[in-house]
């Protein structure tokens, strides 16, 4: 028991000298996906539907250019805040999962609604919206799952460094002592390894 809490607080330690890369990586994944989305948006064309303009080209998709370049840029900035365990951009990750899944309500559904997403895509030549709004909408989705892991993940692992941080500041962890007592055990451990081997081999001979 004792033995895993020593390993416990050396693994916390470790934090200390690497990145929070995992969920960095995660957010990135997130802003991955956003861009698969996006280049199925923007391919989206139709200017007009019988004699009346679509939204695919009026000033909301300006509008939208311009938030989907925000977007990215902080959810990259929100990787590289995650990565240095600062716990504000785990929150700026939920915002952002949050907006993603509210697009879904915004072009790809009026897409739907219109029967407007009909771009050829990929190997999908679609005769009918529904594929191509399932695919931006598991898109969005998988952003939003990736950016509420990041945050998540990130989160624990910022509480387990502060957690730590403060009990060594508070002087009720002592990595000399910890890694002595591991060092010990392990030597111990050696040492008795000889001995289980010959029991091992004289039980082996009996049987025998």
């Amino acid at each position: 028991m004792e033995d895993n809490k020593n390993l416990q607080i050396v693994n916390s330690d470790i934090l200390r000298y690497k990145k929070n890369k995992f969920p960095a990586l995660l957010a990135l994944l997130g802003l991955v996906f956003n861009c698969l989305y996006f280049m199925l948006l923007y391919g989206i064309k139709v200017s007009m539907k019988g004699t009346e303009p679509t939204r695919f080209a009026d000033i909301n998709m300006g509008v939208s250019v311009i938030l989907t370049l925000l977007f990215l840029l902080v959810c990259f900035l929100t990787s590289e805040g995650i990565k240095g365990y600062k716990k504000k951009f785990c929150i700026i990750a939920l915002v952002l999962a949050a907006w993603q899944i509210f697009r879904i309500f915004g072009y790809p559904l009026y897409g739907l609604q219109e029967d407007l997403l009909l771009v050829n895509y990929l190997w999908l030549e679609p005769t009918s919206s529904v594929p191509e709004f399932i695919i931006m909408v598991i898109y969005l989705c998988a952003s939003a799952a990736c950016l509420i892991a990041s945050a998540v993940l990130g989160y624990i692992n910022i509480v387990r460094l502060e957690n730590h941080v403060k009990e060594l500041g508070e002087g009720n962890v002592n990595m000399d002592e910890v890694f002595a007592t591991l060092e010990a055990e392990d030597e111990a451990a050696k040492a008795a390894q000889p001995e289980v081997e010959e029991v091992a081999y004289v039980a082996e001979q009996e049987v025998e």
